[in-house]
């Protein structure tokens, strides 16, 4: 068990070292950017090891349960959008490989040459997904291309990308650490994500079982 929670801290450590009413949703906190300060910045990292470690005790008590039925998923994917239009039905699927099985649902939309897709898997509690999230929430990188950077939404830790050229919008949570939301699109902004987050009924989500 401790090899695993070793193993978990050092992978989430690479990721953040190789970052270096609709309403739009307001994150409760926000990732940091690196010190450019070497002493800063391992201050820094040193921070989020921390919670990444506490993160870790507490994957400890996140015993693998049956993932929900994906049709449960799909009825909490978010409505069409403005005047977005969804592109066909949306899709959903239970699959089981290696031992590990997941339940996920999503649904494409497209306007007028801008594209949006929304996704939300059950992990059945995969802890180390939660554990790696965790921690790079606790950092951001802004660049003159765009930015990558932590955020906290009700409570929940996740990752927010926004790309300059061609718009491309991300943002990832993870809901009662167990539910992985996705939503992304191309030529859209950081706001529309956040709108399309804002849609998505997180407490509903938390309480499946």
């Amino acid at each position: 068990m401790k090899r695993n929670r070793t193993l978990v801290i050092l992978g989430a450590c690479a990721l953040v070292l190789s970052v270096g009413c609709r309403k739009k949703e307001a994150p409760e906190a926000e990732g940091k950017e690196l010190s450019k300060n070497p002493i800063a910045a391992f201050g820094q990292i040193q921070e989020a090891v921390k919670k990444a470690e506490q993160a870790a005790k507490e994957s400890q008590d996140m015993k693998p349960v049956e993932p929900v039925h994906f049709s449960k998923l799909i009825e909490l994917l978010p409505k069409v959008p403005g005047a977005w239009t969804a592109d066909g039905e949306p899709r959903g699927e239970t699959t089981n490989a290696m031992g590990f099985k997941v339940s996920m649902a999503e649904q494409s939309f497209s306007q007028e040459g801008k594209s949006l897709r929304v996704k939300i898997t059950d992990g059945a509690f995969n802890a180390p997904l939660y554990t790696v999230i965790t921690m790079a929430a606790q950092f951001a990188q802004e660049s003159t291309e765009g930015y990558q950077k932590g955020v906290t939404l009700d409570g929940n830790p996740g990752v927010e990308k926004w790309r300059k050229d061609g718009g491309d919008a991300e943002l990832n949570v993870v809901v009662g650490k167990r539910f992985f939301v996705e939503i992304e699109g191309s030529g859209i902004t950081p706001e529309i994500v956040r709108e399309v987050w804002g849609s998505v009924d997180r407490s509903k989500l938390a309480g499946l079982k």
